[in-house]
């Protein structure tokens, strides 16, 4: 075979791969400005009934639709960005030829996942003609919205079988290396033998693995979690692993059929509902935000205040970070943002690499933790819990959260006078100039929460408040051209496919734990055990904290709370209070050592800075963090007043 004929095999894969982003990318574009366009639709009817006193009839019938179908078709974008939530813990022991041989386990796996809900909501759509339901007011048929759902689905079904193929190539062309970690091997052994082991049961022996199933219901969960752990930690996709656990469990109590059918129908159901569009258009929001620039406006309104302090600029950075978080609610990216952004000007001052990573990485967590966030929306559309109520009870929180870390910041310029400069004054035109500047971000911070707390917006209201708040914040700064439009779409897609992805395997996985009814068992052993509820609540705050410094919190929350909410509710605990203090605890995972991941978004973003400085440099913001996880259990009206007075 020739050298050109052997090149043109090489590329094949390439250019299908280019194809295939071009198309699934287009597709995801119209998505998401189908969002944004659905926004503007929601604040005209928000501005209708303000001034004439009307609305427009059901429109939340229609627009639950749209968003639906949008959520659904970046799926395929996001299919083929591989936008798949993965744990690398143990990527640097696993060989070149054993990650390359995971790929294909984990890509068939995903494959399994996106085949299961395209076929399962294709006989919904399919149901739904026969049957011909409709909405409730405006009798608008449903099935045409699950077809092209089911559609967006086999779309990424056919992405993933490309994926597939490709992965085999790359694993059979990849040589021979020095080999994976022992560890990395029997775990993969094992989890090939237990896959195997269920397979072959379930094939052989079917009305045995169903007996089981009920006379052992908590064995068989457990067995359920050590896979998922298992598959987890062999870098499989999270979504993928838990809806495949999930349909399986099912399936040996169900049927095949029903088990099948259940993924599909949580999954569409959950996509009609009310407050599916929250998600994407907070995430519209911040990034038209990022766009905007809000970032250096927020940088620069903390440096005006906080300046003339003995080490304002570790300050000013943790403000920045806090307001970043009101428009991004995300702490990964705050971390990145203002990484770039304070680590050079607190490098020019001569601030300690210590402070000035630890200001950045633990300022970072504050992204998840202001509202609107991402982690508390996912929280609540789980729980089914207000995702309004949940966003006003991290207030308190997460403003204890800021004075928190300022005392850190003042404790450690204190007795290390050597960490930071002398203060230095701040000229008045530049306050005045940073007051204007981030005028309009603090009003639209005001409009968005101000509005959900009084009861003028609804949660979904409120965010798409902000989307287009945003979006005109971008434009009227000139900030918005071709390309800044599509990587804001891009970004979105990206994200919203991820999450929702997640969701729905959380969802089976919740599904086949609660049917196997493994909570109310552990439950009762609970309430069995002779120790406080503080104590229970104590240890999985410890839990957790060890979860969260090695896990994603998206991932944390799907993987435990189909065990752990009914145990919360069982001890007396209300959900709005466990859902902030869980937040505030798996954040401070991000920047435990040694595997935070905030540290090592600092660490990549100046190389010349050791992780063993990042990692020094923390401490005391984490015993800050562990001063508000006391305080917020010992006084739980700290995250429950506020909620009782919203209108």
């Amino acid at each position: 075979m020739g050298g050109e004929d052997m090149q043109d095999i090489l590329d094949t894969p390439r250019a299908a791969d280019r194809w295939m982003r071009n198309i699934t990318g287009g597709i995801a574009v119209v998505a998401i400005a189908g969002i944004l366009l659905g926004a503007g639709v929601v604040v005209a009817d928000v501005l209708g009934k303000w001034l004439f006193g009307h609305s427009v009839f059901a429109l939340n019938e229609v627009m639950s639709l749209v968003f639906a179908v949008a959520v659904a078709a970046t799926f395929p974008a996001g299919a083929a960005n591989r936008v798949n939530l993965k744990i690398d813990l143990l990527a640097p022991l696993t060989g070149a030829r054993m990650t390359a041989w995971l790929s294909v386990v984990g890509s068939v796996v995903l494959l399994a996942f996106f085949v299961m809900l395209a076929w399962s909501i294709w006989g919904l759509g399919l149901r739904y003609h026969t049957q011909a339901r409709a909405t409730a007011l405006l009798e608008v048929p449903l099935a045409p919205a699950y077809f092209v759902i089911s559609l967006s689905m086999w779309a990424s079904s056919a992405v993933q079988l490309l994926h597939v193929v490709n992965d085999t190539r790359a694993a059979v062309a990849t040589p021979k290396d020095a080999g994976s970690s022992g560890i990395v091997v029997v775990l993969a052994a094992l989890f090939a033998g237990i896959c195997l082991g269920i397979l072959y049961w379930m094939l052989t022996d079917m009305d045995g693995v169903t007996n089981f199933m009920y006379a052992s219901p908590g064995l068989a969960v457990l067995a359920a979690f050590a896979l998922l752990w298992l598959g987890v930690f062999l870098q499989i996709p999270l979504a993928s692993v838990t809806a495949v656990i999930g349909v399986v469990g099912a399936l040996a109590v169900l049927g095949p059929n029903a088990a099948v059918n259940t993924f599909g129908g949580d999954s569409a159901d959950f996509l009609r509902n009310d407050q599916v569009a929250t998600l994407p258009l907070f995430l519209i929001m911040g990034a038209f935000s990022v766009a905007a620039g809000v970032s250096h406006d927020l940088f620069r309104l903390g440096n005006a205040i906080l300046g003339p302090l003995r080490g304002g600029l570790a300050y000013a950075t943790i403000a920045a970070c806090a307001g970043f978080g009101a428009v991004s609610g995300n702490s990964v990216v705050t971390s990145a943002t203002f990484g770039r952004m304070a680590l050079p000007e607190m490098r020019k001052l001569k601030y300690a690499p210590t402070l000035a990573t630890a200001t950045v990485a633990a300022g970072g967590t504050l992204g998840a933790l202001v509202p609107p966030s991402g982690v508390i929306i996912l929280f609540a559309l789980l729980t089914e819990e207000s995702i309004g109520a949940l966003f006003v009870a991290a207030m308190i929180p997460a403003a204890l959260a800021i004075v928190l870390y300022f005392c850190a910041v003042f404790a450690t310029v204190t007795f290390s006078k050597d960490t930071v400069p002398a203060a230095a004054r701040v000229p008045f035109p530049e306050i005045r100039a940073a007051f204007v500047g981030a005028g309009p971000v603090v009003g639209m911070f005001a409009i968005v929460i101000g509005g959900l707390y009084s009861g003028l917006f609804t949660v979904t209201e409120s965010a798409a408040v902000g989307a287009v708040c945003a979006f005109a914040l971008a434009i009227l700064r000139g900030r918005l051209n071709r390309a800044t439009l599509l990587r804001v779409f891009s970004e979105t897609t990206t994200t919203v496919a991820m999450i929702y992805a997640l969701i729905f395997g959380g969802l089976m996985f919740a599904f086949f734990v609660n049917l196997s009814q493994a909570p109310d068992l552990v439950a009762a052993w609970v309430s069995g055990i002779d120790a406080k509820p503080v104590i229970v609540l104590a240890i999985l705050v410890l839990i957790y904290l060890a979860l969260g410094s090695v896990m994603d919190s998206f991932g944390v929350m799907i993987i435990t709370l189909p065990v752990v909410t009914p145990i919360i509710l069982h001890l007396g605990y209300d959900m709005l209070f466990w859902g902030v203090l869980m937040l505030v605890v798996v954040e401070i995972g991000m920047i435990t050592p040694p595997f935070g991941m905030n540290l090592f978004i600092i660490k990549n973003i100046d190389p010349r800075i050791s992780l063993t400085t990042v990692m020094k440099g923390v401490f005391p913001f984490i015993i800050a963090d562990i001063v508000k996880i006391i305080l917020i259990i010992a006084f739980p009206a700290l995250s429950l007043w506020l909620p009782s007075t919203m209108n």
